[in-house]
């Protein structure tokens, strides 16, 4: 062996040595500082029923309490929760934590941050490293590309189609910087399904109607930071692209007291749309011609019908994009800006474009040759006030406009000696409307018109929505 290699194996042997010495100084030092050995951690996915958290402990004295501390993808506040465990100097602990049901809904994708808190009966107490979890979706060996701050991730011969996917979201980033500002941030973790048994497996419960008859192409997280995209649709591209603005929305716009409508959130996401369909252009169409166009500007939610929903994608879409091309993308920025920063949505309207929300709807109207919009303004006003029926003085003998008393010795009877006619009849009917506790609810019609176009073009029945 010549001299270069015999130094070479020497240095490699003495740093082989202060790395074994390093770490029994860093174990020594944590067991002089605590009766509490942690031994190991796990969290382990079993999605779609949930996370397993476990722990193994070694303790001097009995152990009290353990706890797990974990936060959901980008959500700001996080969860504490108790483990069941064994007593005993080895303390085995574990939790299960369900998310099976659509409050506890966690999308695949998800990385959960997590540590243990440990104590014991004479109070000492010892903390985990934080550790990290791919809440992966189990039915499937995944692959992962990344490019920038967004990652997504597949199973399958289907690169390709994740690499179009991926291209396509950081397209939108950046041509949607005028719009948001530099919102990038933090990571943005994407999971592609490759046809719709798979994603149908991987979606929370929703409603049994519109599952039936619309297919669910994308679905985005934007608290959580996660993305739902099925990758074997034909529109694939324009469905990311969507689905990734309503993170950006989430993240230039939404406010610790309210989220941005859903009119706004959803125009903006196809808006930002790289590869946008024809259909919502069509169904908007439909609805200026057949009288079908909802108020855009007052809608916080969607629709729950169906074919409305299509209706209320296509005048979200127009009116966004009248509102960035008239006025500007600083404008729309301004308006995200101050309603992150708590004004309300409508104040906030007048206060970037100078005009109430009425004004500009009517104003894009005029600009698709829609009708005007006019509130009812007989919902907004109070009833007409019902006079209170007068109450006589009550006496003990008979008197003009009293209320007399009958003697306790007959009966406890009260004896109206003079009131209204027409306040006993109003008081009477009162009585029955209260008493009756019904209310009726009106039925949606099972078809329309509008039903056709659904059997004509097939894209409409395709629906990218936010949770």
């Amino acid at each position: 062996m010549n001299l270069r290699a015999h130094l070479f194996l020497h240095f490699v042997f003495l740093a082989l040595v202060a790395h074994v010495f390093f770490q029994m100084q860093v174990e020594i030092v944590s067991a002089a500082g605590s009766e509490i050995e942690i031994e190991s951690v796990s969290a382990e996915s079993e999605f779609p029923e949930g996370i397993r958290f476990e722990i193994v402990v070694n303790s001097a004295k009995p152990v009290s309490e353990i706890a797990v501390n974990f936060r959901i993808g980008q959500q700001v506040s996080g969860v504490y929760e108790y483990l069941n465990f064994s007593t005993g100097p080895k303390v085995e602990g574990t939790l299960f934590w369900k998310t099976n049901t659509g409050a506890k809904y966690i999308p695949p994708g998800t990385i959960i941050e997590y540590s243990f808190m440990v104590s014991n009966d004479t109070g000492d107490t010892i903390n985990s490293e934080t550790n990290y979890l791919v809440y992966e979706d189990r039915r499937f060996q995944w692959d992962e590309i990344e490019a920038g701050t967004i990652s997504v991730a597949y199973h399958g011969p289907v690169k390709s189609r994740a690499e179009d996917i991926l291209d396509a979201m950081n397209q939108t980033l950046y041509l949607m910087e005028p719009v948001f500002g530099d919102v990038q941030g933090d990571p943005i973790r994407v999971t592609m399904y490759n046809n719709v048994a798979e994603m149908l497996g991987a979606l929370p419960p929703s409603s049994s109607t519109i599952r039936s008859e619309l297919i669910t192409e994308g679905q985005a997280y934007p608290d959580i930071g996660t993305l739902l995209v099925l990758g074997g649709g034909r529109m694939s591209r324009g469905t990311a692209s969507h689905e990734v603005t309503h993170i950006l929305v989430h993240r230039a716009g939404d406010s610790v007291f309210s989220s941005v409508p859903s009119w706004l959130n959803e125009g903006l996401a196809e808006f930002g749309n790289v590869s946008p369909s024809f259909s919502y252009d069509v169904a908007l169409d439909f609805a200026v011609h057949a009288d079908r166009l909802m108020p855009i500007t007052s809608m916080k939610n969607r629709p729950g019908n169906p074919e409305d929903v299509i209706i209320f994608y296509g005048a979200a879409s127009s009116i966004v994009e009248f509102m960035i091309m008239k006025y500007g993308p600083d404008k729309m920025l301004s308006l995200l800006t101050e309603h992150k920063s708590g004004m309300n949505l409508d104040d906030a309207i007048e206060f970037v474009y100078g005009i109430d929300k009425l004004n500009l709807e009517n104003d894009w109207r005029s600009y698709i040759g829609a009708p005007k919009y006019e509130p009812d303004i007989s919902q907004k006003e109070l009833p007409t006030p019902i006079p209170r029926p007068t109450v006589g003085l009550f006496s003990l003998t008979p008197q003009a406009g009293s209320i007399s008393i009958a003697s306790t010795e007959n009966d406890d009877s009260i004896e109206i000696s003079e009131l209204d006619v027409s306040s006993t009849s109003e008081t009477q009917n009162n009585e029955v409307t209260k008493s009756s506790g019904c209310n009726r609810y009106v039925g949606i019609k099972e078809s329309s018109d509008y039903s056709m176009l659904f059997l004509l073009i097939p894209p409409l029945l395709i629906w990218s929505r936010r949770k």
